[in-house]
């Protein structure tokens, strides 16, 4: 079985892992494994089949797809007793969707080519809605060959697909994104606050900015009610963002660091200004 046919596995079914799975499921045979049982319901109903475990899953596939939280829930689905990996036939191509640290890409491609598997490190940007639309963009990393294998299934649900160099770069890419992201956000509550001092409705002022060179989607994550609230929310990946590219850059001994500073000053300034925000 090949990259370019057959079955596809995908684990993760969060709130932007969800639309990524009905995506595929659109274009082939699709086997899906969560830890909730609850969770896969939906797609039994929908046709899709449920696996008992990720090394089921990975039995039946010739790509899966991984969207889980972190580089511990990543390590687990794929190294677990029954993970992806004990399940896996050679050759199966593996995309890595969650946003983990680079060095955690490396470690597990090498695990994956000492069981001649085929890993890519393929984070996404676009969120729950850009995964139903089918304009998320992947950063990935990897052999290019494997990419263009994948590029099919990779293309459901992503309109903006860039090939960032070896194992690694597709994460160090991603970080940089979501940490440029946080620091517009930032400059944009900044902005909000000084004009609260003028005398200007801060709600018309981010209105102003929307509709003019301000505009940017920090900005309109603060616009965003839910959005807001989710990256101000215990549930947030901000903290963890910002930590892995702070550790990353670290590591790369860089000297390049203002964006590094903006960000780690993001979470305790989003969480003072949602004390007196209003909702828009």
């Amino acid at each position: 079985m090949t990259g370019n046919s057959g079955r596809v596995g995908f684990i993760g079914l969060g709130n932007q892992g969800a639309p990524i799975a009905w995506r595929i499921a659109r274009i082939r045979p699709l086997s899906v494994w969560a830890r909730r049982e609850a969770s896969t319901v939906v797609y039994r109903d929908g046709g899709c089949a449920v696996a008992s475990s990720p090394a089921d899953l990975a039995s039946q596939c010739a790509i899966i797809g991984i969207c889980v939280v972190n580089d511990d829930d990543v390590r687990d689905v794929l190294m677990r007793s029954d993970g992806v990996f004990a399940g896996a036939a050679p050759g199966t191509i593996i995309c890595i969707h969650s946003t983990v640290l680079p060095g955690t890409m490396v470690e597990l491609d090498k695990e994956a080519k000492a069981r001649k598997l085929k890993l890519l490190d393929a984070p996404v940007s676009g969120g729950p809605d850009g995964a139903e639309s089918g304009t998320m963009s992947i950063l990935v990393g990897g052999d290019i060959e494997t990419l263009e294998a994948a590029r099919e299934v990779l293309a459901s649900f992503g309109s903006n697909i860039f090939h960032m160099g070896a194992t690694g770069t597709g994460q160090a890419a991603k970080l940089l994104n979501n940490n440029l992201c946080f620091a517009n956000t930032a400059t944009a509550v900044h902005a909000l606050l000084l004009a609260r001092e003028f005398g200007i409705d801060q709600q018309v002022a981010a209105r102003v900015f929307a509709a003019s060179s301000g505009a940017s989607t920090g900005l309109r994550l603060i616009m965003n009610n839910q959005q807001f609230r989710k990256v101000t929310g215990a549930s947030s990946n901000l903290r963890k963002d910002i930590h892995h590219l702070a550790e990353f850059a670290d590591q790369q001994q860089v000297s390049e660091k203002a964006l590094l500073d903006i960000a780690a000053a993001t979470p305790d300034l989003l969480n003072e200004y949602a004390k007196f925000r209003k909702d828009f």
